[in-house]
């Protein structure tokens, strides 16, 4: 009778843990499909995709041009030294070593010869384009621009490997990108249920919900992110119980549970 028992409670141990193993394996992967195919074509939403400058943006814009070199240079800030003042707590950067135009308020830049410039809402081809056309009466060549953001970061938090903040040196980064450079999300974070906090141009924080499981996210408007945006990783169910009783406790079940399997089966093949 306790062979039979054994075995019963050994059996239903075992099914336990295969179907919970199956279900929290469905929750891993990103990028599921509902059928089977092996090779997919999903629309990407790039209406909105780049990046539209805003107010505290810093924005590196160089004038050049082969054949009136002195004239272009009319149009270009000095360059600022690059270097670096530490103290005891923070290093602090004196200057990006760039022509450099602060963003204010207002979504304006003060340029060289054409004056103030409206680029809040402006990408960099909107912008590069708008430079051309102004400069036409001044050089007769058309110019080399070369516009960079140079303080494009996003924040990435919660159940990933290396939480915090990162630059980017792209006019394009979409979530997934953003994970990898946090070392990716850790196996208890929540993939269905991402968040993208955004602040709008009317001083409020936008929060967006995407299913990074989904292979829909590909065609979502938010699968690009803009400068500042935070992604948060929400821990799971199983991160959640774990930190309320505490990693000890949760070792010690675990320990107890496998030394219970042991047992019975040991029970199992020797009788």
């Amino acid at each position: 009778m306790l062979n039979r028992y054994n075995t019963q409670f050994f059996v239903l141990l075992l099914t336990i843990g295969v179907l919970s193993s199956c279900s929290s394996y469905k929750k891993v992967p990103y990028l599921q499909q509902s059928d089977s195919s092996k090779e997919s074509t999903f629309p990407v939403y790039v209406k909105n995709s780049n990046v539209k400058y805003q107010p505290e943006d810093v924005l590196s814009i160089t004038v050049n041009s082969s054949r009136e070199p002195s004239v272009a240079s009319a149009f270009n800030l000095p360059v600022q030294p690059s270097a670096t003042t530490y103290d005891a707590t923070e290093t602090i950067p004196q200057g990006f070593g760039r022509q450099t135009y602060l963003v204010n308020d207002a979504g304006e830049i003060d340029f060289p010869i054409l004056g103030t410039i409206k680029v809040a809402g402006l990408d960099r081809a909107s912008l590069e384009a708008y430079l051309k056309k102004e400069l036409k009466q001044y050089i007769k060549e058309d110019p080399v621009i070369s516009i960079r953001l140079m303080n494009y970061h996003i924040s990435v938090l919660g159940e990933v490997t290396r939480p915090g903040q990162y630059s980017v040196s792209r006019d394009k980064i979409n979530v997934l990108e953003a994970l990898s450079l946090a070392g990716d999300m850790t196996i208890y974070g929540k993939r269905d249920n991402i968040s993208i906090m955004r602040e709008t141009p009317e001083g409020e924080i936008k929060v967006i919900r995407l299913d990074l499981n989904s292979t829909e996210v590909l065609s979502s408007p938010y699968f690009y992110l803009q400068q500042n945006d935070v992604v948060y990783v929400e821990p799971n169910k199983a991160r959640a119980k774990s930190s309320d009783i505490g990693t000890q406790t949760t070792v010690m079940i675990s320990l107890g549970s496998l030394l219970l399997g042991v047992v019975n089966l040991v029970v199992l093949l020797t009788k």
